[in-house]
């Protein structure tokens, strides 16, 4: 079964994260460590009667078979499924910064936005799936909390557009105000005062720490608010609170920019994200000294005026108010410098012209005037001016202040500084490439490449779809890694199987190979390898080459990109990064799907997924493509593999839908689209060791029983034998014949079945007695062959329709023992 975790306490973020991950998986468990949090405890009663919360204590263990933790990547935090971490597959979906010790992930998102919630939204969206009100409202307000009403530094713009999702998809806003609003008891109202009387402000390098104490018996909930209360009203940019309840001390930091709190507190074995944190410490003396003493070692440098100024400065000459007022509104400009030159590149500073008092004497009839006798005081401070201390020059400048350096007998003028650039973030050099993608990665497929780099200086790239997936903040649990010339696929293996546990098999004659890790990723190695076809549709003869070759038998250009462990640079000769960028998927080259009819299957499946397009080259490379000439010669094999490949995929039916408006559901696979409501009504049972498996199996089914003619088409596209008697099974049972019920209560029969017929769903449930050996010997029949003769005897006349209850089959068994109608044994 697979189980859906956050950590201890659930809060809102949590709790709406775990719900929406639950939509995402369809048939997880949702296991609840801890109790919950704060105002989520009032709610409890509505939760229980609308959310499926179970207790991890009452989850086996031994049956789980995945594990997705939400809001948390730390295995500590999950209770008794610490044990499973490593030993199956774990997807983490965390808005807190990848730390050492975090879980092995092998899928899932972790980035830094305000909650959670905002890293779920998306993938709901693009699959299409949609909320309740209540879990619209309970996602919300996990934003909500998490984001201080989207007023906290670390709110994002994927923050807010989650909200706009949510909001679209019914939650009730009003309501998640009521929810969150912290409602202080007695005993939190009791240590807020005390906060208020020991809050004292320590400055370090220009960051204003807010520090306060307070002592409190007992546990107190509601204490994180406190913090943002105290932030407000001291005008603070960070808090620590020293709390201590009980026996116990607790740290709550908050920060509003430059210091990482979440660094800051793991010094002293704390966590969090770089603007809010929470440790637990024993000696809170020592530990509240050496948080202090080590705070400007935490702090990014401060901002300068160099760094967010305005460059270069224009100046004015001496003139008239009139023509300095035109090229005030002719630039666009509230103020400029009247300045003389000076020799050496300096200017002597006159004064600052500013629009409003120009536009002032102007109505005066003061236009003729020399501009100077209108000037107002300038205020020049060196580029090195950090920006903490701005805000009493701009008032004394009026809101602006000129940047400069003194030189002679006046400045050398930099840069202009206003007001409203202290609300402009100063721009930041975007990361490379190839290091924005191993950040992307889950933790452990990054401890698999740098691992891998260590190892193997050179020759080994991560390429198509993981690459592809962490330049869009997805992953899942595979890794697909090329190995050029001079690396061994076995080598490779072995290395990663002795270093991380787990097995790994070999094809030599195909230079691949396929890594299993203990703890559930999936590494696929191949020797780079260049692909000749040597008629349409036929399977490739590849030979070894270069990565630059081997990218060059990709389908589309967001497959053809690598990322070159040796230096985390991106290799992009087909330009997929642009392409990524405007969700387009475009051939390599006009031939593609003609040498391959079933890149077209990848294209839709990838389009559904991904919410991509065909570029207008894919849609012309189309038709030649499903001409029968091209499609004789293509591969079933590969064909049949793509089909049964897209209907593992959540938006299958998406996918199909778009295969049709193409005109190659029909070329390709001699199918019509089935209709989609069945399909939605098919559940995987989380109970089956193989419910994936089973639920490929009954989309397959539904999907032939569409069809015009079910049973040519399933031998047409070589589906299993087994299979296709189930489908035979399952045509009859549709016409109303009689089909035994426990033929139609066996998996994947059972899911298409009730599908179709959802109403039969009690029928199918009755457990119905049919004769059996101890019951010919409770006749008084001896052990030996004449009971099995009776039993198949009576087993024909039961699929002929003669027998129908156990009554009848008892009477037709004593009726062919006592009349001698049986055979004698030979």
């Amino acid at each position: 079964m697979r189980v859906v975790v956050a950590h201890e306490n659930l809060d809102f973020d949590a709790l709406g994260s775990m719900v929406l991950a639950g939509k995402l998986f369809p048939g997880s468990l949702l296991a609840l460590v801890g109790g919950l949090e704060g105002p989520l405890k009032d709610l409890a009663p509505l939760l229980e009667d609308r959310l499926d919360l179970v207790p991890a204590s009452e989850v086996p263990l031994d049956r789980v078979s995945e594990l997705i933790l939400v809001d948390n990547a730390r295995p500590e935090r999950i209770g008794p499924f610490r044990a499973l971490v490593g030993r199956v597959p774990c997807q983490v979906f965390d808005h807190h910064p990848p730390a050492p010790g975090d879980v092995p992930a092998v899928g899932g998102r972790v980035a830094p936005v305000g909650a959670a919630v905002s890293l779920l939204v998306p993938l709901l969206r693009e699959r299409g799936l949609g909320l309740t009100p209540l879990e619209a409202t309970l996602a919300y307000a996990g934003l909500w909390e998490d984001t201080g009403g989207f007023s906290f530094p670390s709110t994002t713009p994927m923050d807010l557009e989650a909200a706009w999702e949510l909001a679209r998809m019914g939650a009730e806003i009003p309501r998640v105000r009521e929810w969150v609003r912290p409602h202080l008891g007695e005993e939190a109202r009791a240590v807020l005062r005390a906060l208020l009387r020991t809050a004292q402000v320590v400055e370090r390098e220009g960051f204003r720490l807010l520090l306060a104490r307070a002592k409190e018996e007992g546990y107190v909930p509601a204490l994180a608010p406190l913090a943002h209360t105290l932030l407000d009203l001291h005008e603070a940019d960070g808090v620590l609170l020293v709390l201590r309840l009980g026996r116990e001390v607790l740290l709550i930091a908050r920060s509003k920019a430059r210091l990482d709190v979440g660094r800051w507190l793991s010094q002293v074995g704390g966590g969090g994200h770089p603007r809010a944190a929470f440790a637990r410490v024993r000696g809170v003396r020592h530990a509240v000294r050496h948080l202090l003493e080590s705070l400007p070692r935490y702090l990014d440098p401060e901002p300068t005026l160099r760094e967010v100024m305005t460059a270069p400065v224009e100046t004015l000459a001496p003139t008239t108010v009139g023509e300095a007022l035109r090229l005030l509104e002719e630039r666009g400009y509230g103020a400029m410098p009247v300045a003389l030159p000076l020799e050496g590149g300096g200017v002597r500073l006159l004064g600052l012209a500013r629009r409003r008092d120009l536009k002032k004497a102007e109505r005066l009839g003061l236009a003729h005037h020399p501009v100077e006798g209108f000037l107002a005081r300038a205020v020049v401070l060196p580029p090195e001016t950090p920006l903490s201390r701005m805000e009493p020059y701009l008032k004394e400048g009026g809101g602006r202040v000129l940047v400069g350096e003194p030189l002679g007998e006046g400045y050398r003028l930099l840069g202009i500084f206003t007001r409203t650039d202290l609300y402009r973030k100063a721009p930041l050099g975007e990361k490379p490439v190839g290091e924005r993608i191993l950040e992307a990665l889950p933790e452990g497929a990054r401890r698999v490449l740098l691992a891998l780099k260590e190892a193997f200086p050179q020759g080994v790239y991560l390429v198509g779809g993981a690459v592809r997936d962490a330049l869009l903040g997805r992953s899942g649990p595979d890794l697909d890694l090329v190995l050029e010339p001079g690396v061994r696929v076995g080598e490779v293996a072995r290395f990663l199987a002795e270093r991380f546990g787990g097995s790994y098999g070999l094809h030599y004659g195909f230079g691949t190979g396929r890594v299993r890790l203990s703890f559930g990723l999936v590494v696929d190695l191949a020797e780079s390898r260049e692909e000749v076809y040597p008629y349409p549709g036929a399977l490739p003869q590849v030979r070894p080459a270069p990565i630059a070759k081997d990218l060059e038998r990709r389908d589309y250009t967001v497959n053809a990109m690598a990322l070159s462990l040796a230096a985390w640079e991106l290799l992009d000769p087909y330009g997929g990064l642009r392409d990524l960028e405007a969700r387009l998927l475009r051939p390599l080259h006009p031939l593609s799907f003609v040498e391959d009819p079933s890149r077209i299957v990848r294209g839709a499946r990838l389009a559904a997924r991904l919410a991509f397009r065909f570029a207008e080259e894919a849609l012309k490379a189309l038709p030649p493509a499903l001409l029968p000439e091209v499609l004789k010669t293509a591969s079933q094999s590969r064909l049949r593999d793509e089909l049964l490949l897209t209907l593992e995929e959540d938006t299958f039916h998406q996918a199909l839908s778009l295969l049709q408006e193409l005109s190659a559901l029909q070329a390709l696979y001699g199918l019509r689209l089935p209709p989609a409501e069945p399909f939605g009504r098919l559940r995987p049972s989380p109970e089956e060791p193989q419910a994936e498996r089973l639920l490929l199996e009954a989309r397959l089914l539904l999907l032939l029983y569409f069809q015009e003619a079910p049973l040519e088409r399933a031998q047409a596209l070589g589906i299993p034998k087994r299979l296709q008697e189930a489908l035979g099974l399952l045509l009859r049972a549709a016409r109303g014949e009689e089909v035994e019920r426990e033929a139609l209560g066996r998996e994947p029969l059972r899911g298409a079945f009730l599908a179709l017929f959802p109403e039969k769903e009690a029928w199918l449930r009755e457990k119905r007695r049919v004769l059996m050996g101890r019951d010919l010997l409770s006749l008084g029949m001896r052990p030996g062959p004449q009971v099995g003769e009776v039993l198949r005897r009576v087993a024909e006349a039961r699929a002929r329709g003669e027998v129908k209850t156990f009554e009848e089959e008892l009477a037709l068994a004593r009726k062919l023992v006592g009349d001698g109608t049986l055979s004698p044994p030979r």
